[in-house]
């Protein structure tokens, strides 16, 4: 008996140990388990943690190495994060004029170089920019863009340097983009460029854009370079388009404005210092200027109410203009009143649609696979009038300049891609007085052409 309880007990104990044994084990292996888990937990948040390090890395070489620019808007370079910038770009234009009859005054038939401009421009920290554009065609090389930009926000930036006086509206617009080879009679009576400052921006979601700014005061239709006197000009400008963000799609390209500007401007009798203009036909042709001793000598006020409206292929421009102007001759001083005015259509015949800024082929020219660029046709009207208070004063001569001016155009540009533009157009102006006795001057014909490269 004592031998069985001996055995019994033996075995219940070789029992207890062989079951006790794996669960000895397991607990074993669970901790060596966990310990192997925290070791590839703590390896995986030191892999995450080399993975954050390069790309950190990553981004900081891309801020730091530029990339190259190479395309339809110039060559240049820019920095990995696109807040720095420098770009070369720029605009050839090879014209003809051939003039049908002969003019008082003209030149003969003749090839020239209208635009030579190559730009530098460029931006830094994304916020400020610069634009530098001389002017290599002509005679004598000219600056005709040098201004840096304040980008701050989208309705406030501020512009200081040479540029253009926010008024004419076809003036405004790039030469790259004309559709006639030069502009009609309106910018006469507006400023080219000049120096000074400008605010503006885009207000109400981006619908609406101002301009208001401080300039020289620059002579109608020229480049103030230096100034004579200390009078001032100033401008301010709206135009809104106020279907841009609406569903109405044939709304979209509708825009109206109107531009004011006000100043003091003197000149003296001194001969290239009389601070008036001389007015221009499309064939740069002077049709009047004012006579030797007649000078600027006090206030000088424009306004130019505009518009435009652009849809698929159809595109209308019109715009009008009033100049007034303090104008002496000896101890007589006068006011000055001269308007102009133009509407110009264009239609996208294919290949594109009509806008402010030109016209973007859909597709290139290319021979071999039947593709033609874009086709435009466009036509204008437009006139000058000139105060005929001016020639009951003396300030001008009907024997020698003309006191009203019309001008009827049309052409055809041919867009062979973003780059390269042919034009020809045919102008033929008509005029009321400007020749011997008071006659009317002969009418000027001239036929235009045009390569132009920009890029």
């Amino acid at each position: 008996m004592k031998a069985f309880r001996l055995w019994t007990m033996a075995s219940v104990l070789a029992a207890s140990v062989f079951v006790a044994s794996p669960f000895a084990q397991a607990q074993d292996d669970v901790t060596q388990l966990k310990q192997q888990l925290e070791e590839l937990d703590q390896k995986i948040r030191v892999l995450q943690r080399l993975q954050e390090i390069d790309k950190e890395a990553a981004a900081t070489k891309a801020r730091e190495t530029p990339g190259v620019i190479f395309g339809n808007s110039g060559i240049g370079l820019r920095s990995g994060d696109g807040a720095n910038e420098l770009r070369l770009r720029g605009l050839l234009q090879a014209d003809s004029r051939w003039y049908g009859d002969s003019q008082v005054g003209s030149t003969a038939d003749t090839f020239l170089l209208r635009r030579v401009r190559p730009t530098v421009e460029g931006k830094f920290a994304g916020i400020y920019g610069f634009r530098i554009t001389p002017d290599f065609a002509g005679s004598a090389t000219s600056l005709v863009d040098a201004y840096v930009d304040g980008n701050f926000t989208d309705p406030f930036k501020v512009r200081v340097g040479r540029f253009k006086p926010p008024f004419g509206l076809e003036r405004l617009q790039s030469g790259a983009d004309l559709a006639f080879n030069e502009r009609a009679f309106p910018t006469n009576l507006a400023p080219n460029r000049d120096n000074g400052v400008q605010i503006f921006g885009d207000v109400f979601a981006g619908t609406t854009e101002y301009q208001i700014g401080a300039f020289n005061g620059a002579i109608d239709n020229t480049v103030g370079i230096t100034d004579n006197n200390n009078g001032k000009d100033f401008f301010a400008r709206v135009f809104a388009q106020p279907f841009k963000n609406s569903d109405l799609a044939a709304l979209k390209g509708f825009g109206i404005g109107v531009a004011y500007g006000s100043g003091t401007q003197r000149g003296s009798g001194a001969a290239g210092n009389s601070s008036l203009p001389t007015f221009l036909t499309p064939g740069q042709q002077t049709f009047a200027s004012y006579a030797t001793g007649v000078f600027a000598n006090g206030d000088r006020e424009r306004i130019s109410p505009q518009f435009y409206y652009y849809y698929g292929p159809l595109g209308v421009l019109g715009e009008y203009v009033v100049s007034k102007q303090d104008v002496s001759l000896g101890a007589a001083t006068l006011k000055v009143e001269n308007d102009a005015w133009q509407v110009l259509l264009s239609w996208v015949v294919f290949g594109g649609d009509a806008s402010f800024r030109g016209v973007t082929p859909k597709n290139s020219f290319d021979w071999a696979t039947g593709t033609w660029g874009a086709l435009e046709l466009v036509a204008r009207y437009s006139e000058l009038n000139i105060d005929d208070d001016a020639f009951t004063a003396g300030l001008l001569s009907l024997t020698s300049s003309a006191k009203k001016a019309h001008d009827v155009g049309a052409g055809v540009n041919w867009y062979l891609n973003r780059n390269v533009k042919l034009q020809v157009n045919y102008d033929q102006s008509s005029f009321d007085g400007g020749a011997a006795a008071g006659t009317d001057r002969i009418d000027e014909k001239v036929l235009f052409t045009r390569v132009q490269v920009a890029y």
